[in-house]
């Protein structure tokens, strides 16, 4: 576990397993796996493709396909949480950062308009409040001109810049958790650095607790205290980053870091 005895999680995932298609061909991505998460603790996940890391944040997402058969326990805040509760909590409790910022932003409207959106949807305040809001998070996120910003459309920005957008989106709602999936991979190494920054800081001001999904070692090493390592959605190794960096205990953890290196 990635908690002390002592320190309710905010997050505790039990036996979660992933299936999908029918008998004969049932083809298990995730098979029954366990950790939780404290309020401010930042958990790593780590494997190659298709280790079942993204389906593990797909799940607890609420986003999985139709076709996915889910068993096992999510829990949010000491309640037990169906597919359809963790839909509803994602966007409040539960922020979502992705890969590509175009998950999250829509091509056709302008910067403004969405973030007053989740803004009005989310809290309930007003237009004219939204706009203020928006404004102060683009300044959070470091993002130069945010008035101009506000009124332009993704296409005109640069991937980090979208990148850092997506990120104010997801905790200008202040949520409890957020949950990272390969937030920086398509950007260069600069840009890269930066964003892990500032991840750093925002979890640090907000108390938030991470969960982040990654293939780099670095960028685990840069966030997380504690890592799982996923091999065929079964985990193999756990423990403190630093530690698993330095003495990996299983030869997959082992490969992975030297792979890095290479």
């Amino acid at each position: 576990m990635s908690v002390t005895a002592t320190q309710v999680p905010l997050l505790d995932v039990h036996g979660l397993t992933i299936r999908y298609g029918d008998a004969p061909r049932v083809r298990t991505v995730v098979a029954g796996i366990d950790f939780a998460l404290a309020t401010g603790a930042a958990l790593g996940i780590v494997g190659g493709s298709g280790s079942g890391k993204s389906q593990t944040a797909l799940a607890l997402l609420g986003l999985l396909p139709p076709a996915a058969q889910v068993e096992g326990r999510i829990i949010f805040d000491g309640c037990a949480q169906s597919p359809q509760a963790l839909a509803r909590l994602r966007g409040t409790q539960i922020g979502a950062v992705f890969q590509h910022p175009q998950a999250s932003l829509s091509p056709h409207l302008r910067i403004g308009t969405q973030m007053m959106e989740v803004l009005t949807v989310h809290l309930g305040i007003a237009r004219a409040a939204a706009l203020a809001e928006a404004r102060r998070w683009l300044d959070a996120v470091r993002i130069p001109d945010a008035g101009r910003c506000l009124r332009r459309f993704p296409h005109e920005l640069s991937g980090g810049q979208c990148q850092r957008i997506a990120i104010a989106m997801a905790l200008c709602v202040r949520p409890r958790l957020l949950i990272a999936d390969e937030p920086t991979t398509a950007l260069d190494a600069t840009t890269q650095a930066q964003l892990l920054d500032l991840l750093g800081e925002l979890r640090r001001e907000l108390r938030l607790a991470l969960l982040l999904i990654s293939h780099d070692w670095g960028v685990v090493a840069e966030l997380c205290e504690q890592t799982l390592v996923l091999r065929d959605g079964r985990i193999v190794d756990r423990g403190s980053t630093q530690a698993l960096m330095a003495h990996p205990t299983h030869p997959y953890t082992a490969a992975l870091i030297a792979a890095r290196c290479v």
